[in-house]
């Protein structure tokens, strides 16, 4: 018998080896978010239907106009930011999640005419015209 070429148990090995590789490769990428099942990112855990980020843009307009007219009763000079943290820890605002459980992040725009805005980021959804430097 020559000894020089695979074995059918270093073959075997190998092939066990390889699909272990990829059976923790696949686990650690759902784990992160950046497997799923298709358009997981679109939908809620909870229902088959679209997952609304415009509820939780909603909740932190809602805390930062509550927060600006108790902080300026006579109204600002100037665009106010407040940051979702700010809202959190003055009692304004419960944390806000995504469909993953995730936290999300962001902060609220209040203009002189009063009119506020909006930004979060959740995962990989990102309001249009977010910015880090206001977090």
């Amino acid at each position: 018998m020559n000894k020089k070429g695979w074995g059918l148990r270093a073959e075997l090995g190998f092939l066990l080896l390889f699909l272990i590789c990829i059976l923790v490769a696949t686990i650690g990428l759902q784990k992160m978010g950046i497997l799923g099942s298709g358009d997981s990112d679109l939908y809620s855990s909870s229902s088959n239907k679209k997952y609304d980020y415009n509820a939780l843009e909603n909740k932190v307009v809602e805390a930062a106009q509550k927060y600006y007219s108790n902080t300026y009763p006579n109204g600002a000079y100037d665009t106010v930011i407040v940051s979702v943290d700010t809202l959190k820890n003055n009692g304004y605002l419960t944390p806000l999640y995504d469909y993953l459980g995730r936290e999300c992040r962001g902060y609220a725009k209040i203009l002189k005419n009063k009119t506020c805005v909006s930004y979060i980021r959740c995962g990989f959804y990102k309001t249009t015209g977010y910015s880090e430097d206001y977090e």
